[in-house]
Order: structure tokens, then C-alpha cells, then sequence
């Protein structure tokens, strides 16, 4: 059985007016894991993920990669968490994409050689090699998004951590991103209202709403159940809705 490498216990989280956005909640998450991140809007998502870094802090406990989440390990463990932030501009700031994803290794310590092939790797992790002297404000809102996932990737994380990675993408570069996804060979945490890129890029899914949560447990198992969702204020993914209906007519539908 895989190692635990996130162990999340009575996680709370009260903004400053005192609303709760998480109560109590609690789970894990194993080495190589994809784990789908679901929820209507308001459900406590992304103040889940800024936790896994450290950004938010609050009751309850958090360990990554056997560490305890506290300000003495707190450098460590963003090396290893590498969070990519749903609108790809919170992550390019400089003039060049060379410079956007070589601006993590330099500031980890590597030297020049290490961040030149930090940099290339991630670049051709994302199938972006060939736009390093590129300005990255001009780059097309997927490639950004390539781009924000290629600042994390440079940095070598254990764990990838996405918020709403699909958002604002057309089809084909939707279809890009989750092969993408499908393709990288380490522990992934996604947050989305996408349930399609669940379906096809994650093994378990954690359903929150109003700051709790509610169930955890097999992809397919929670996104084929049409009254759980439609309680939540979500849907079964079509894909699941066709594959129901031909396995009714006999038929036997596998997914590529």
C-alpha cells in the first residue's frame, strides 16, 4: 500500500468576519494519489488547498511528507507542495517565461546550470520547449496556464496542487491540460467544478460543502450518484449519464 504523504485532521478555517469556511474536516491523502477536490460554489475548495502550503493557517492539524505543518518546516514543505493558482497571471511576473520558471530554482539555490535544466525539463513537461524568450504577457491563456504549471514543476514538488485548472480554457487546450495531468507521475490535488477532468484524471474524489465534508471515497462510485450530486448542486458528468445508458442496452462503453 502507498505511504501516506497528507494527513489532514479537524481542519477548520474562520475568516475574519468569523464565517466558518472549514469545520472539522478530515482525510488523506496517499503517495501517487490524483484526489478530485468537489464542491458547489462557497464549499471551502481553494481555502482547503492555500492550507496545504501554509498560506492560510488555522485548527486542526496538517502533515506533508511526515512533517508537521508548522512555521519551523514550513520552507520544506513548500518545496515539496507546489500550488498552481487558478488565474495564471498570480504566477508570471517577469518579463520572459525563462524567467517565470526559472524564478523558484534560483530562489531554492541552484546554481546556473541546475536552473537552465530545471527549467528545460518543466518546459518540456508542459510541451512548452520552444517558448523560454517568449514574453510571457503574451502568451495565449492556456499557454499561461502551461506556463503557471511549469513554475511549480520546476521546483521539483512531491505534490502538484490545482485550483480550477480548467477554467477559461477552450476545448483543445482543455483537452491539452488533461493530458497533461494524466501524463505527470506524481501525488495531485484538483479543485474543480469540472467533473469530466475528474472522471478522467482522478481515482478519489472528497465532496465538500459549506466547509465540511461530506464524502470521500471512489471517482466513479460518487460521480455516478445522481441523488448525492444533485443534493450538493452538481451533476452527473455526462460521459457517466451515456455510459449508463449503453450499459442498459447491452453494450459495454470503455473510456480511452
Amino acid at each position: 500500500m502507498a505511504a501516506k504523504i497528507i494527513e489532514i485532521k479537524n481542519l477548520n478555517y474562520f475568516y475574519p468576519d468569523q464565517t466558518s469556511a472549514l469545520a472539522d474536516v478530515s482525510f488523506d491523502v496517499f503517495e501517487g494519489d490524483s484526489l478530485g477536490i468537489i464542491g458547489p460554489n462557497g464549499a471551502g475548495k481553494s481555502t482547503l488547498l492555500l492550507h496545504l502550503n501554509g498560506i492560510f493557517k488555522n485548527g486542526g492539524h496538517i502533515k506533508i511528507a511526515g512533517l508537521d505543518m508548522n512555521d519551523t518546516n514550513l520552507l520544506q514543505i513548500r518545496r515539496r507542495v507546489g500550488v498552481v493558482f487558478q488565474d495564471p497571471e498570480s504566477q508570471l511576473f517577469m518579463p520572459t517565461v525563462f524567467e517565470d520558471v526559472a524564478f523558484g530554482p534560483i530562489n531554492m539555490g541552484l546554481s546556473e546550470d541546475e536552473v537552465k535544466e530545471a527549467v528545460a525539463a518543466a518546459l518540456k513537461a508542459v510541451d512548452m520547449s520552444k517558448t523560454s524568450k517568449r514574453l510571457s504577457h503574451h502568451l495565449s491563456f492556456g499557454e499561461k496556464k502551461r506556463i503557471s504549471i511549469a513554475t511549480v514543476l520546476s521546483m521539483n514538488p512531491e505534490i502538484l496542487v490545482l485550483d480550477e485548472p480548467s477554467s477559461n480554457l477552450d476545448p483543445k487546450h482543455r483537452r491539452d491540460l488533461i493530458n497533461l495531468l494524466k501524463g505527470l507521475k506524481l501525488t495531485k490535488i484538483i479543485a474543480t467544478h469540472d467533473l469530466e477532468l475528474v472522471l478522467e484524471v482522478c481515482s478519489r474524489v472528497v465532496l465538500l460543502d459549506k466547509g465540511q465534508k461530506v464524502v470521500e471515497g471512489d471517482v466513479l462510485d460518487i460521480l455516478s450518484n445522481k441523488a448525492l450530486l444533485e443534493t450538493h448542486s452538481l451533476e452527473v458528468p455526462p460521459s457517466v449519464k451515456k455510459q449508463k445508458r449503453s450499459n442498459n442496452l447491452g453494450y459495454m462503453i470503455f473510456s480511452s
